[in-house]
């Protein structure tokens, strides 16, 4: 199941995103779907099984880029061109050899919340009943 839920900080807040393989491909997937047709995507609508407190919709963008808080709910501003490559690291993730590891995924871009996507690192039930 993949999880994903924005985690609060005074100095290093981020958005986490959990799962396994096939979770992290799936979620790869999606941004693929979103670069061939860049619209408003609800994450939660798009991958069956995904579960969060905050919503989130990929949206396309051509300023203001990456994670973006908007008062309780999150926009994930990105092209199609950043899509597929946050695609292409989360698909690494993804592979059947690997059995843990993560990324931080930035676009260098004023206020972006960073994003972390995690295999593997965390309990099953992180995000989900220990918070």
């Amino acid at each position: 199941m993949l999880r994903y839920e924005y985690m609060p900080s005074d100095f290093h807040p981020l958005f986490l995103f959990l799962g396994e393989g096939p979770d992290l491909a799936a979620l790869a997937r999606l941004l693929r779907r979103f670069a061939e047709n860049p619209m408003p995507t609800a994450v939660a609508e798009r991958i069956p099984g995904a579960t969060s407190r905050d919503a989130l919709v990929l949206t396309p963008a051509d300023d203001g880029f990456g994670m973006r808080d908007l008062g309780g709910r999150f926009a994930w501003k990105l092209t199609p061109w950043q899509a597929e490559r946050i695609a292409e690291r989360i698909e690494i993730l993804s592979e059947r050899d690997i059995k843990s590891g993560s990324e931080i995924l930035e676009l260098g871009s004023e206020g972006e919340i960073p994003v972390r996507v995690s295999r593997g690192e965390f309990t099953d039930d992180f995000l989900v009943t220990r918070r």
